[in-house]
């Protein structure tokens, strides 16, 4: 269940339940437990339609799937067919809803009412809860629940690592062995606690109430007077630690599929729904109407949107409360997408939510991500680098895959865009006004140190602002769950996106251009519109510009280190960063240089550029639009340099 709402009028309640999935409308039940007068010592406790769960002070229920609904008195022992007794049930398959109409002689609606609902499996008639089979198709054994989810449940129940959960007897012995021990007392802030308590779904206090068949501690007041009124209340908002739901626009189906491509994943969408969810995590400070940074922390192979919530609250601390700065991470459609394609798109789209439902200052935009959300770092970072102020790469390969060099792919995840446009190595340089921060294990089983090293040292040959943070005694699995990358983020602050700089070098992968998707290269600063030539599988093109109109200034690359840092894990520090020079004179002279480009346009606003000398450097034939205030001029340009003078 996604959507539970109720409705009324001066005749009747209306009752509606939407669904993640409705592929077949037979499948679902719900059940409406109603405590019509808030007494607990009043009504029966156990829900009717064999759900296998209580809750205290049930005075009324209504069981609605496909084929009916109906009305019980639980304390009187009554079953009435709501449909033949007046009332009306819409199964919508669009919008995946049941909406069930109540009349009020049958369920007179007055006061306030605790209202509790639970979901699961509609049996053969229609009017009970079917028992789930376990795991193979084995029966459950008798006794267990049988609803499957169960509404209601605030930020503040389902919270990111649970530590009074069932598992709690386990969770203590655990943290008894790892107090004091030298090997499993390095993993981790609060120890080895967060591999049993990591809320990774949001269910774990679901799941414990199902497990003990009590569903008490779930439940929302309905006040009748106010639905009567037409009353209206904002969006609640959640400080902390959350998830949020948004709708896709793309149509993929329905359900989920599973991934069929071992341990590095198949790339596939794995969650059909248009229904997506995703963390958020909203500070303290935050004020409606007061732009706020955003951080993303994308996930790693395997995990999910949850990953930094239930692994790693130093990190979420450090990087969202203490920075004022909201978060976010995204599922990507499944545990191994790598930011390719429907991934991509989840990404964008759940970054258009979060500007519908937030104030955020888009020039102060973070990327962060561990291991895949570390390559997410430079697929998507590079790919478009005036979107970002600074990026933090934490075991992240620099490839879709494995491999010993960051330019040759040795294990690639899957095939496709990720094994032909798989590689960021070629296009380091787009990071000219983009900063770095890379954090990478030696002994890291997944990632081999020797690609990671051989990519930062692009970074270093072009001297390019980055922070490298060896550790030289880290592996992958491990190193994830630590909690202590201080060293890689100290002073990350609040950097500032570079909005129109002098010059621009873009490198892109055209292959990786989706129309239908609507994602790929677009923009790069003062440019947009960019195409190529050839977009075959593997091809690159390239876009130099430099507006002289711009101001700038010289600057001279400082390198430090490597520096040894003994806490809060023994690392090398190693960082390249700009001393500021003298002021560049300015001109009127505006250059291009184009690699299998076909057509680019020039924001002239943004560029400080109207008239003056065009430089165009052409390896091909290419079509340069400059777009002012007064209209679009076209400049078509052959092979070599062609020189435009553009009278003021």
């Amino acid at each position: 269940m996604f959507v539970a709402a109720t409705g009324a009028d001066r005749r009747a309640t209306y009752w509606r339940v939407d669904w993640t999935t409705l592929a077949d409308p037979d499948v679902p039940i719900a059940v409406w437990a109603l405590d019509t007068d808030r007494d607990l010592s009043t009504g029966k406790d156990e829900w009717p339609a064999a759900a296998g769960v209580t809750s205290p002070g049930l005075d009324r229920a209504l069981v609605v799937s496909s084929r009916g609904a109906w009305l019980h008195n639980p304390r009187r022992g009554l079953v009435v067919d709501v449909l033949e007794r007046g009332g009306r049930l819409t199964v919508d398959e669009q919008t995946r809803s049941f909406v069930l109409r109540v009349p009020k002689r049958l369920l007179p609606a007055r006061g306030s009412w605790r209202v509790r609902l639970g979901a699961g499996l509609a049996d053969a008639t229609g009017e009970a809860m079917a028992a789930p089979t376990m795991t193979g198709g084995a029966p459950l054994p008798p006794g267990l629940p049988h609803v499957f989810n169960l509404a209601f449940r605030t930020p503040d129940q389902e919270t990111p690592v649970v530590r009074d959960s069932q598992t709690a007897g386990l969770v203590a012995a655990m943290e008894a062995l790892a107090a004091g021990n030298p090997v499993t007392g390095q993993l981790g802030a609060d120890g080895l606690a967060r591999f049993v308590t990591g809320n990774f779904w949001m269910e774990d206090a679901q799941a414990d109430a199902l497990a003990a068949g009590d569903a008490a501690d779930f439940s929302h007041v309905v006040r009748w007077r106010d639905l009567l009124r037409g009353r209206r209340t904002s969006e609640p908002l959640v400080r902390g630690y959350s998830n949020r739901w948004y709708l896709s626009r793309l149509d993929l189906g329905d359900g989920v599929v599973a991934n069929t491509g071992g341990v590095t994943g198949d790339g596939d969408a794995n969650y059909l729904s248009p229904l997506q969810p995703y963390s958020v995590y909203v500070p303290t400070s935050y004020r409606r109407g007061d732009d706020a940074p955003l951080t993303w922390t994308l996930h790693s192979l395997g995990v999910n949107h949850n990953q930094y919530g239930a692994y790693d609250p130093s990190l979420v601390q450090s990087l969202c409360e203490d920075r004022d700065s909201i978060c976010a991470g995204t599922l990507g459609r499944g545990p191994d997408g790598w930011y390719f394609d429907e991934a991509e798109v989840d990404y964008w789209q759940v970054w258009r939510a979060l500007a519908e439902g937030f104030d955020l200052d888009p020039t102060r935009t973070v990327m962060t991500g561990y291991s895949m959300g570390g390559w997410a770092g430079y697929h998507l970072g590079l790919a478009h680098p005036d979107l970002y102020a600074e990026v933090v790469s934490l075991a992240g390969p620099p490839q879709c895959g494995v491999s010993v060099d960051a330019d040759q792919i040795v294990n690639p995840a899957f095939g496709g865009r990720c094994t032909s446009d798989g590689t960021a190595y070629d296009l380091v340089g787009n990071a000219l006004h983009l900063p770095f921060r890379i954090g990478q294990g030696a002994l890291d089983q997944l990632v081999p140190f020797t690609s990671v090293e051989q990519h930062v040292a692009r970074f270093a040959a072009l001297g390019l602002r980055h922070r490298f943070v060896r550790y030289p005694a880290e592996d992958h699995l491990v190193f994830a769950t630590q909690d202590r990358f201080d060293t890689v983020l100290d002073g990350l602050g609040l950097p500032v996106v570079e909005r129109d700089p002098r010059e621009v070098d873009l490198t892109w992968r055209p292959h990786l251009t989706r129309p239908g998707l609507g994602i790929g290269a677009t923009t790069a600063y003062w440019l947009r519109g960019l195409a190529a030539r050839d977009s075959s599988p593997g091809s690159l093109a390239r876009v130099q510009a430099v507006s002289e109109a711009l101001p700038g200034t010289d600057v001279e690359v400082v390198t430090s280190g490597p520096t040894p840092v003994v806490s809060p894990l023994p690392a090398l520090l190693q960082e390249t960063t700009w001393q500021t020079g003298p002021a560049l004179p300015v001109s009127d002279v505006l250059s291009l240089g184009l690699t299998n480009v076909s057509r680019v346009t020039v924001d002239l606003v943004r560029a400080r550029w109207t008239c003056g000398t065009l430089q165009v450097t052409s390896d091909g034939p290419a079509v340069v639009l400059l777009a002012g205030p007064r209209g679009t001029e076209r400049i078509e340009v052959g092979e070599g340099v062609r020189r435009v003078q553009r009278r003021c």
